[in-house]
């Protein structure tokens, strides 16, 4: 089993004592660093990105919402706070889970087989190839930050920016990637859960999509935004299938 990664980001020393402590008895998590503050926690980024960020929200005078900007997509987030009313945006930031102080031991268990979860999706080696008649990649799924269907032809953004525009449709998309966990929010657009930065709400009817390797936000629909809250706030994602009907 390879080791989780993680690192705790909390103002209270006595709390990642605590939360530390509770972690090692669990194996296969290796904690490797801890932050006071959101200066601290960004150097602990700058390096070898850890799997996963115990992440408090009261850090007086920050908040932990504004260290998500400087998460890599590859990291995960599970907040830990002593607050109930921020949960809904926790999950609409891309949160893995929402932890209450006190962590309960069994809670946290959970936590850690969802962890275990995202981390096999995460270390398979499906890969595809892209490109045109001119030059071809390959490209693991992993790599993909999400398909946008151009009528017959489609554009495949990668998490660090590039983008690929082939003769494949997002039908085409949808069966090759069935297995690996996209999400279908539009009929023109498929997305890898892991590149989900964040969601803002534009207008009642727009919805700002920000994910990772894309410099504009993807425009979403109240339908399609909807499908996204629902998704991305899942305790289990299996209970609605990622290909599901299309809107």
């Amino acid at each position: 089993m390879i080791p989780l990664r993680a690192i705790l980001v909390d103002d209270e020393r006595l709390a990642r004592q605590q939360l530390g402590k509770v972690l090692q008895l669990h194996s296969g998590i290796e904690l490797v660093g801890e932050a006071s503050n959101l200066s601290e926690a960004i150097a602990l980024l700058e390096g070898d990105p850890p799997d996963v960020i115990f992440l408090d929200i009261s850090m007086p005078p920050e908040s932990g919402f504004d260290l998500l900007g400087h998460i890599p997509p590859t990291s995960r987030v599970v907040f830990v706070t002593a607050y109930e009313e921020y949960a809904v945006r926790a999950f609409e930031a891309r949160a893995l889970d929402y932890l209450l102080k006190p962590v309960q031991p069994t809670r946290l268990a959970l936590v850690i087989e969802r962890l275990r979860d995202a981390a096999s999706w995460k270390n398979r080696s499906a890969s595809v190839v892209l490109g045109n008649q001119r030059s071809w990649s390959k490209v693991s799924v992993e790599e993909i930050s999400s398909v946008r269907s151009e009528g017959n032809y489609s554009r495949a953004y990668t998490m660090d920016g590039r983008s690929y525009f082939v003769r494949r449709t997002l039908q085409e998309w949808i069966k090759m990637l069935a297995e690996e966990g996209f999400f279908i929010l539009s009929r023109s657009l498929l997305v890898n859960p892991a590149a989900v930065i964040r969601l803002d709400g534009v207008t009642r009817n727009e919805t700002a999509l920000y994910l990772a390797g894309s410099p504009e936000p993807v425009k979403l629909g109240r339908t399609a935004a909807s499908r996204a809250r629902r998704l991305l706030a899942s305790e289990d994602l299996d209970e609605e299938s990622p290909v599901g009907p299309l809107e």
